[in-house]
């Protein structure tokens, strides 16, 4: 069969599909080429409630070629469609769709047939680490049915796909930030989790990469930024699990900064430091504090890195 010739020798997709949809329908040895449409569609859905998929496939395609003036042909496309990505035959499955949807633009399947359309091509996407053009061919598919069909009963699961599209894209983006910000490259790394949060700002590593960026602030000792950056994260995401430790590293950090930016000024005008002579107690080298063991306060009053 042709499906069973594609695994083995891996033929081109467009020439699978000119054989399903050019040359005669092969009539499997359980039906009769003389049956009706809807005789073979009553078979194709008994082999779909035992799971034949290949049978079933084999019916639905004999009513799409040879009974193209029937009613049902967008039902049996519609499942035909089904039949392939049950089969994991996913670039098979999104050209049938595609067919449904430009053919019978009114049929009751279009709808699904344009989300089916969109998840087989989600299918094909590859691992996080690797390209995502399908996962961006199926994101400007979710969003055109969005604007063709606001009202379906489909846009649940198409929100629920398009989200699932958007934290694969921006996983990408976090991962490559976080490998910087293992490496202590605090720079390039904000670089990258700036980018995640302007481009999918709803997506689930949205707020890891809010965090780091947040904690990279600290680990810098830029006090004043981790402090912005961590009362944003609090504010942004309330619920998230690291909210208690964001709120504790920002207390740290305001005792800190305080103790930076607003030194206790003498007791005694006698006591002046000369300006010109740098402090004793903050060094020479500006006003960020040091301990004695070249750790940050808030590494010294906690005891752990920020």
């Amino acid at each position: 069969m042709i499906i069973l010739l594609l695994r083995h020798f891996r033929i081109p997709v467009t020439g699978v599909f000119l054989a399903l949809f050019v040359l005669p329908a092969c009539s499997p040895p359980d039906f009769e080429s003389d049956w009706t449409a809807e005789k073979l569609y009553d078979y194709a859905m008994e082999r779909v409630e035992q799971e034949d998929w290949l049978n079933a496939l084999d019916a639905f395609r004999a009513i799409t070629l040879g009974h193209s003036g029937s009613d049902i042909v967008d039902d049996a496309l519609y499942h035909q469609g089904e039949m392939h990505i049950n089969l994991e035959e996913y670039p098979l499955a999104t050209l049938v769709f595609r067919r449904l949807i430009n053919d019978f633009p009114q049929s009751p399947y279009s709808d699904e047939s344009q989300y089916k359309l969109a998840y087989a091509t989600f299918l094909q996407s590859n691992p996080p680490h690797l390209t995502q053009d399908k996962t961006f061919e199926a994101i400007r598919e979710l969003q055109f049915f969005l604007q063709e069909y606001p009202d379906s009963e489909w846009s649940a699961e198409v929100h629920e796909l398009l989200q699932e599209c958007f934290d694969k894209v921006a996983e990408k983006d976090y991962r490559i930030g976080n490998l910087y910000y293992k490496l202590k490259d605090w720079e390039a790394a904000r670089l990258y989790f700036g980018e995640l949060l302007e481009t999918y700002p709803m997506s689930n590593w949205a707020s890891r990469a809010q965090y780091e960026i947040a904690d990279s602030y600290a680990r810098e000792g830029k006090y004043r930024e981790a402090i912005e950056q961590f009362e944003i994260f609090i504010q942004s995401y309330p619920e998230n699990e690291r909210s208690a430790e964001a709120g504790k590293r920002l207390s740290e950090l305001r005792e800190a900064y305080e103790v930076t930016a607003d030194p206790p000024g003498p007791a005694d005008p006698a006591d002046t430091p000369d300006p010109l002579r740098p402090s004793a107690e903050f060094g020479s080298a500006g006003n960020d504090p040091a301990s004695t063991d070249g750790s940050s306060p808030v590494e010294s009053e906690s005891g752990n890195s920020p």
